[in-house]
């Protein structure tokens, strides 16, 4: 049996049938799955704050996947979202609000509904679909706000709400943020537990990395301009300020996994 030397092997092939090879691609592969994992543990949504009523509110992704939604509150308006329990196996979701650690948000407090048919009327500063009714959710002023570091966007977020709300009812539900003293500011709003992987989430990561650092800079918000930090993605100009503030090591890592598959391809020959 020929042994597995340098002499008898060129540096690649033995480099190739070595246990280092293995080990080093194993190690590549873990390290990028759980950077993914950890980048996209919210799958983020980035309205173009056209869903101001039910008309217009934006479809989520099923209920049990993992997502969240950055938005800008505009003081004369609502950010209604939706969704249809019937393409879900939850029955018990998260609603989790929060907002950006900045001087411009410190007193912000928008408020959380969510609308469903049959549920209890209650009162709420805007219109309720015909037969809905609604559970309100809003920050506890009895208990401290919870800080959230974010380590992977490497962000800071103020935690208002974090509640369940159980699926009873059939039919589209909306969920809808809104201010009840019309204030205005930055939220993100996060539901679901299930964590979907594709390869979009590749090809957006560095995208998706840059706008929700951007959405945590500061950034003074008026009625007028409530909802330019979203819509500037749009310009190319602003595309490519944000992307310019990509961590390197990102870059580094999808070069590093395009090397494991090379090697890959060549040990096949």
């Amino acid at each position: 049996m020929e042994s597995l030397t340098i002499s008898n092997l060129s540096p690649l092939r033995f480099l190739l049938r070595s246990r280092i090879f293995t080990g080093v691609s194993l190690c590549l592969i873990i390290f990028f799955s759980y950077t993914l994992s950890t980048a996209e543990a919210h799958r983020p949504a980035f309205p173009d704050g056209s869903n101001i009523s039910s008309d217009t509110a934006f479809q989520l992704d099923g209920i049990d996947i993992s997502q969240a939604v950055y938005q800008v509150l505009g003081n004369n308006n609502q950010v209604w979202l939706q969704f249809d329990p019937a393409s879900s196996e939850s029955r018990t979701i998260p609603v989790q609000l929060g907002i950006p650690v900045l001087e411009e948000t410190a007193s912000f407090r928008p408020m959380v509904a969510i609308m469903a048919p049959n549920l209890r009327s209650i009162d709420l500063p805007f219109a309720v679909p015909s037969g809905y009714g609604a559970i309100l959710y809003k920050t506890n002023d009895e208990q401290p706000i919870r800080t959230f570091h974010e380590r992977f966007t490497n962000t800071n977020s103020w935690i208002l709400i974090e509640e369940e709300f159980d699926i009873t009812e059939t039919g589209i539900h909306y969920i809808v943020i809104f201010s009840d003293s019309r204030q205005s500011g930055k939220f993100w709003f996060a539901t679901g537990t299930k964590e979907v992987f594709d390869f979009s989430s590749i090809a957006n990561l560095n995208k998706n990395i840059s706008r929700v650092k951007s959405f945590h800079t500061p950034d003074i918000v008026s009625d007028h301009n409530a909802q330019d930090d979203i819509s500037n993605w749009n310009n190319p100009r602003q595309q490519g300020r944000y992307l310019s503030s990509v961590p390197i090591y990102l870059t580094v890592i999808l070069l590093m996994l395009v090397f494991v598959v090379i090697l890959v391809l060549i040990r096949k020959k």
